[in-house]
C-alpha cells in the first residue's frame, strides 16, 4: 500500500521542482512555529493554573482539528502552503496542553521525552541516509497499515474517554501491556519518519512541484509530534 502523496506526486513532474533543502527549511519553519505556540501555551496554563482536564479537551480538540488540516493538505497539496502555518500552531496547542497536563504529575516528563523525539529522529535519519535500513513496499504497507490500526485505538479511547469516562482496558492503565503497546506506537512513529524520508527522496527524483515541500514538511511535523506525545506516555508509566 503506497502512500497516496507519493502516488499522486509521481505524475506531477515540474519545471520548478521541489529540493531537500527546501523541505528542510519548511519543515524548520513550521517546527519553529510549533514550538513557540506550544511553549507559549505550556507556560500560560502553568500560570493561570489551568486545569488538567481543560487541558485535555483543548489537547483533543486539537487532535482533530490537526487531522482535518493534514489530510486536507495530503489531498489538496495546492492548499498545503496556506494551511501549513494553521496546521503548525494547532499542532503546538497539541504539544502545549498534553505537556502541562503532564507536567503536573511528572514535571520530568517533557523534557526527557523531548530528548528521546529529537535522538530517534536523529538515529532514523542516520539509519536511512547511510542504507542500512531500505524502505521497500512491503515495510511500508505494514507500517502504513500499523499506523491506521493505532489511529483507531486511539479513536475509540478518546470516545470512552468522553462518553463513559473509561478507557480501553489494559492499553492505557499504565501495566505491562500499556507499556509494551506504548513501545509498539513509538517504534511504528520512528518507522513513519523512514517513510516520510523515502517520501521526500522519490519526490525529488521525480522533479515533483515546489509546492510539496509544504506537503512533506507537515507530513514530518506531524510524525514528530506523534512521537514526542507517545514517548511522554511511555515515559510517564515508568515515573508513576
Amino acid at each position: 500500500m503506497a502512500n497516496p502523496i507519493v502516488s499522486r506526486t509521481e505524475l506531477t513532474a515540474s519545471a520548478n521542482p521541489m529540493t531537500v533543502n527546501g523541505v528542510i527549511q519548511k519543515t524548520a519553519m513550521l517546527l519553529g512555529l510549533s514550538a513557540l505556540t506550544g511553549f507559549g501555551l505550556f507556560f500560560f496554563a502553568l500560570m493561570s493554573r489551568m486545569s488538567s482536564g481543560a487541558l485535555y479537551m483543548l489537547a483533543i480538540v486539537a487532535v482533530f482539528a490537526g487531522m482535518g488540516l493534514g489530510l486536507l493538505s495530503a489531498f489538496k497539496p495546492h492548499l498545503a502552503k496556506a494551511l501549513a502555518v494553521p496546521y503548525a500552531m494547532v499542532e503546538g496547542v497539541l504539544i502545549g496542553a498534553f505537556s502541562a497536563a503532564m507536567f503536573y504529575k511528572f514535571p520530568s516528563v517533557p523534557l526527557l521525552a523531548l530528548s528521546a523525539t529529537f535522538v530517534t529522529a536523529a538515529v532514523m535519519l542516520t539509519l536511512f541516509v547511510t542504507g542500512i535500513v531500505k524502505v521497500g513496499e512491503k515495510f511500508r504497507s505494514m507500517v502504513i497499515s500499523a499506523s491506521i490500526a493505532i489511529g483507531i485505538v486511539y479513536l475509540i479511547q478518546i470516545f470512552m474517554s468522553l462518553v463513559f469516562s473509561s478507557s480501553i482496558p489494559m492499553l492505557f492503565d499504565g501495566g505491562m501491556i500499556a507499556i509494551g503497546f506504548s513501545v509498539f506506537v513509538v517504534l511504528i512513529a520512528s518507522f513513519n519518519l523512514l517513510i516520510d524520508f523515502d517520501n521526500i527522496e522519490k519526490a525529488v527524483s521525480w522533479s515533483v512541484d515546489k509546492e510539496f515541500e509544504w506537503v512533506y514538511g507537515i507530513g514530518i511535523l506531524s510524525t514528530l509530534v506523534w512521537m514526542y506525545i507517545e514517548f511522554m506516555r511511555l515515559i510517564s508509566y515508568f515515573q508513576d
